[in-house]
């Protein structure tokens, strides 16, 4: 374990940090709103790197991305979000996606692990829409009524539109395989308008 943890580079971590830092910029913090261009952007950087860590992914239906793996045994679930409130700071979400990322780049290239870690992003966990939409999705707690009830809170934009919009609509929404994830880790910070 300690091998690996030494393998941990923290110079791409801050790299990718700023990376997505610089989609959305505003003031000090981010502006990306659930399905604005930034956040959709930032969800497109994500799925471009999963192969560095062995992962293929897509944008689901909702607004998920889910890195997976093909590696034989346990799975564990690392995340958080890559939207943002309005006008806020710009590690509230990424931290917790950049961190499961280098994670799955160090764990999943060591043939020495058992099974693999896989990484998500969740859509609208700060509630653009309603709170903790994209993780409620994926464990089958959204239904199409509440799609088609739900609004943007601040534009009154409806969720149907916008994921029309974003090119999302008539994509398929990841679903929780039962027995896949051994568990789920999320490193989180909370930082609200800047």
């Amino acid at each position: 374990m300690n091998d690996n943890l030494s393998r941990a580079d923290g110079a791409r971590v801050l790299a990718d940090l700023h990376a997505l830092r610089a989609i959305g910029t505003y003031k000090t913090g981010v502006h990306k709103p659930t399905f604005s261009e930034p956040h959709l952007r930032s969800l497109q950087w994500l799925v471009q790197r999963l192969p560095e860590a062995g992962l293929t992914g897509e944008i689901d239906g909702i607004g998920n991305v889910l890195g997976t793996s093909t590696k034989p045994g346990p799975k564990l679930l690392a995340g958080s979000h890559l939207e943002s409130q309005n006008h806020a700071g710009w590690l509230d979400g990424p931290l917790g996606v950049v961190y499961a990322l280098e994670a799955a780049r160090v764990l999943n290239s060591d043939p020495n692990t058992n099974g693999a870690v896989e990484v998500a992003s969740w859509c609208d966990e700060e509630g653009h829409f309603g709170h903790f939409l994209g993780s409620r999705s994926y464990v089958g707690g959204v239904t199409e009524a509440d799609i088609d009830a739900a609004c943007d809170r601040n534009s009154g934009k409806s969720m149907r539109d916008a994921l029309r919009d974003a090119g999302l609509a008539g994509r398929a929404r990841a679903g929780c395989e039962r027995g896949r994830h051994i568990g789920y880790l999320e490193a989180h910070i909370e930082q609200g308008e800047t």
